[in-house]
């Protein structure tokens, strides 16, 4: 008798150092529009409770320049159309445009309004910029989609993205022996 495929699923890589009994994990949603991997560090929309790839960034090269609409940060897949960029201190920068991933481009709407050097940290202002959790779950960006973030564990590190010393902190982790996260 043919059988028919309705569903195909991809095979978990397993996230967890050890003790995959002792991590926790919750349901959230990743908001349309937003493409998160896994083992991404997400943060909250504030606006609306949503999430996505944790939108904090530092600036790189040339930075960005108060006589440009061009900025160069580290990672610009961070960012999308439409956020509202500022320094920690509170800075605003100005409204992103475009976004151009390959060159690591950020293009703003007007001109930045501060010049900001490289290696100084860039933030979305919708409050995805802190740390909450990490993504267990890929998404396409199509459509508010549930997945689980972890919340605390035993990760593998190297399994990780967007986990700098400021992400650590947000979520009171630190850097174990074996290349293990424990937060």
């Amino acid at each position: 008798m043919p059988t028919k495929i309705i569903e195909q699923f991809g095979q978990r890589e397993a996230l967890e150092a050890v003790r995959p009994d002792e991590a926790v994990a919750v349901g959230v949603t990743v908001k349309d529009g937003f493409v998160v991997q896994q083992g991404d560090v997400i943060g909250e929309i504030e606006a609306n409770g949503f999430y996505r790839r944790r939108s904090r960034a530092l600036a790189a090269g040339a930075g960005f320049s108060d006589a440009s609409t061009v900025g160069h940060v580290d990672d610009a897949s961070v960012f999308v159309a439409g956020d509202s960029l500022a320094l920690a201190n509170g800075s605003g920068i100005g409204d992103v445009l475009s976004v151009d991933k390959e060159a690591s481009t950020v293009t703003l709407v007007d001109n930045a309004a501060v010049n900001v050097a490289a290696g100084v940290a860039v933030f979305a202002l919708d409050g995805s910029q802190v740390a909450k959790g990490i993504s267990d779950k890929t998404t396409d960006g199509v459509g508010d989609t549930p997945i689980n973030a972890f919340i605390c564990g035993l990760l593998n590190e190297s399994k990780l993205r967007g986990l700098d010393a400021s992400a650590k902190a947000e979520m009171s982790g630190a850097s174990m022996a074996g290349g293990v996260f424990k937060f």
